[in-house]
């Protein structure tokens, strides 16, 4: 689910310890928040203020590399790249910063686990690119940077965060992956899943992380973890917590479908888009409330109701073109005329798809329902991969 993009965004903020006064503390915890609230530029200001406080140390270095990287994959939907290049440099930055600090303060347990989110938060990324080698060699020295740090302090816990993450998706991805079954050493999903758990109870800047895994887990574990009514749970009490945040409305929304919590599902998703229509919410997050919306209705078979809501996502652009989520929504419309028996149309719709620039790898999700029909008579997700 999109959540997990922030999995890492703990480490932007270090617990007050000699090298980290309570101001710097304090402006990086309000940089991560405003993050959540998806208040980027105040994110950012913060993160330059905490710069200015200490402009050795690596956290703010870092917590601009998280802004940016964010706001690509929240604000623009994935669609402007220049991001990507702003977020190379900014990691860069943050990792050069690290390295000059952890000379001089080689016991430095925080910044050692700051440094492997610089690295972290780079190879999620190139997971989410579907670039598997780079994001696993990326993760590797994360996660050696992340026990490096507990052997300096065992009792960060914030820093088992890193340990779950490894865990379970370096046992999760190859399973899917070939190449990266040949390379990476396997982990192991259930050890990881209660080291997320331990996160989520002791964690102090972890643990809303560990949560949002955990709610990743819950919602699309396919062996066996999926627990969608404690995913419910979990998105309701981090919506209290961020109550204007559009991406935990979303993720929360996903939660209550996965529960199979439809009424629900549609209720929120129109309290959702009223939400954009007055500019609580980024227009852009129109085509994401269109499609949830969509699948609700689709699982109540309300289905022309449903093919209106997909219709509305589809015409939501970016940059001039169609968005990540009008795409997904094309694709979403054409199941639905499937199992409405309306191939023809589904046709129409899977070769529209098919004729955007694959900047999301959406292609191999489209192309084969050309050749055969979506086989089945309900949404089988909301959200891309």
């Amino acid at each position: 689910m999109f959540l997990a993009y922030l999995a890492l965004l703990a480490s932007l903020a270090a617990a007050s310890s000699r090298w980290v006064p309570p101001e710097l503390d304090q402006l990086l915890l309000e940089g991560v928040d405003d993050v959540y609230r998806m208040k980027f530029d105040g994110a950012e200001e913060n993160a330059r203020k905490a710069i200015a406080v200490n402009p050795e140390h690596p956290n703010a270095y870092m917590g601009l590399a998280a802004v940016v990287w964010t706001r690509y994959v929240y604000e623009t939907d994935q669609g402007d790249d220049r991001l990507i290049d702003e977020f190379d440099r900014r990691t860069a930055k943050a990792v050069e910063v690290a390295q000059r600090w952890l000379k001089k303060h080689p016991d430095d347990a925080q910044a050692m686990m700051t440094l492997g989110a610089a690295y972290g938060l780079s190879s999620r990324l190139q997971l989410i690119r579907q670039r598997w080698i780079a994001g696993y060699l990326k993760g590797k020295k994360a996660l050696s940077l992340t026990k490096a740090a507990l052997k300096v302090d065992p009792e960060l816990w914030d820093a088992y965060l890193g340990l779950g993450m490894y865990d379970y998706y370096s046992d999760l991805y190859p399973r899917f992956i070939g190449v990266l079954a040949k390379i990476v050493l396997r982990g192991n999903r259930q050890r990881g899943i209660e080291s997320l758990r331990i996160v989520a109870e002791k964690g102090h800047y972890s643990r809303n992380n560990a949560k949002i895994l955990l709610v990743e887990i819950y919602t699309e574990d396919p062996y066996g973890a999926q627990d969608p009514e404690g995913a419910v749970a979990i998105m309701k009490e981090l919506r209290d917590q961020f109550p204007q945040s559009a991406m935990m409305h979303s993720a929360q929304l996903v939660a209550l479908f996965t529960a199979r919590r439809y009424d629900q599902v549609v209720d929120g998703a129109r309290e959702y888009l009223k939400l954009v229509a007055v500019g609580r919410y980024n227009a852009i997050e129109q085509g994401k409330g269109a499609v949830i919306l969509g699948c609700g209705l689709w699982a109540l078979k309300r289905h022309d109701e449903a093919l209106a809501a997909f219709r509305q996502a589809q015409k939501v652009p970016y940059g001039g073109r169609m968005s990540r989520w009008a795409v997904w929504a094309t694709i979403k419309a054409g199941n639905l005329e499937d199992a409405m028996g309306r191939r023809a149309d589904a046709l129409k719709d899977y070769k529209l798809a098919l004729a955007q620039t694959d900047r999301w790898g959406f292609r191999a999700l489209a192309k084969p329902f050309v050749s055969k029909h979506y086989a089945l008579a309900y949404p089988d997700r909301i959200p891309p991969p």
